[in-house]
């Protein structure tokens, strides 16, 4: 028997992105699951969720693709890569599949971010008219 590591990628989803993004994980057939925190101390709202699977396993392209696809669904959204380092934060906009493939097999973590509901598309809310 060979060890082998596992691999994990961890999401968190702000704003209106976690119905949208879930969605496309599911579409996608990766499986995904809720990470719950339990702290004493104050924490950045989001929800958490993990990607996990034995390395040779992990559907790292088909993660790439439904990051790109979902970020260029509508402009509202955003997808940061934190590198390990802590330093890096790199934003998915505008890589390929093969590059944010790469950068996901490095990253810490991955924050998701949509600032419109789904119903809303940029332009039409009724603040965004002037008087």
């Amino acid at each position: 028997m060979t060890d082998q590591a596992i691999s994990a990628i961890r999401f968190t989803l702000f704003k209106h992105s976690r119905e949208t993004f879930l969605a496309a994980l599911d579409d996608a057939s990766i499986p995904h699951s809720c990470v719950v925190k339990f702290t004493g101390q104050p924490q950045a709202s989001g929800f958490a969720e993990m990607v996990s699977a034995l390395s040779d396993a992990m559907p790292w392209n088909g993660i790439a693709k439904v990051i790109i696809s979902w970020v260029e669904a509508r402009k509202s959204r955003r997808v940061m890569i934190h590198m390990k380092d802590g330093v890096v934060s790199i934003e998915a906009d505008g890589y390929g599949a093969k590059d944010v493939e790469r950068l996901l097999r490095a990253c810490r973590d991955v924050t998701i971010i949509d600032t419109l509901p789904q119903d809303k598309e940029i332009g039409t809310l009724e603040s965004d008219t002037v008087s």
